[in-house]
């Protein structure tokens, strides 16, 4: 969508257009679950969270002053929610449940990348997506949120620098940082027979 009809829509979003919230809806659910299901580590809570995402972006739609894409505006509110859910858990002190097993009886979940061929390819690209995403759930939120934003939704530094608040060069350390924490957490996961 260009600068010029992305304003065009956010105006229909301001103006009340229930059509355009559907279609708002449906262009960025996916990403915006697939981002909190990577911070959250736990699918039913991911999709409670992107529900009530999308709900507070109705309501503060005329907040939005077009600075930045509508998408990273919706990613701030995202990542708000996401901090004060874990704030949420903190003071309750409870403790954090996900089995990421549970993202796979998601009828529509797809592993990243294409399907193998073959059913041991299956079950091998399956389990070191799993092991993936246990590696990034042990990674502390600072540098799992610039992980995620970067690598898997392949934001740029700008789009993350504008969501985060953070200097380009603090996004660039942590994100460093981040990928050195998670290649030791793979390679003990390797070494441990956990990928197996």
């Amino acid at each position: 969508m260009s600068r010029e009809e992305e304003k065009e829509f956010v105006e229909r979003l301001k103006a009340g257009d229930e059509k355009a919230f559907r279609e708002f809806v449906l262009q960025y659910q996916n990403r915006v679950f697939s981002y909190l299901f990577r911070m959250l580590g736990n699918p039913e809570e991911a999709e409670e969270v992107a529900q009530e995402v999308f709900i507070a972006a109705f309501r503060f739609i005329h907040g939005f002053r077009g600075e930045g894409s509508l998408y990273t505006w919706l990613l701030r509110i995202a990542s708000n929610m996401y901090k004060n859910r874990i704030r949420y858990y903190v003071r309750r002190k409870r403790s954090r449940e996900f089995s990421i097993d549970d993202s796979y009886e998601r009828a529509d979940y797809r592993p990243i990348g294409e399907r193998p061929d073959s059913p041991e390819a299956l079950v091998a690209g399956r389990q070191a997506e799993v092991a993936l995403h246990k590696a990034i759930a042990m990674l502390s939120d600072d540098f799992k949120e610039v992980l995620v934003l970067r690598d898997i939704d392949l934001l740029t530094y700008i789009d993350i620098q504008e969501l985060t608040g953070l200097a380009e060069g603090t996004i660039k350390s942590r994100l460093h940082r981040a990928r050195s924490q998670l290649a030791r957490i793979m390679q003990d996961m390797l070494e441990g027979g956990q990928l197996s």
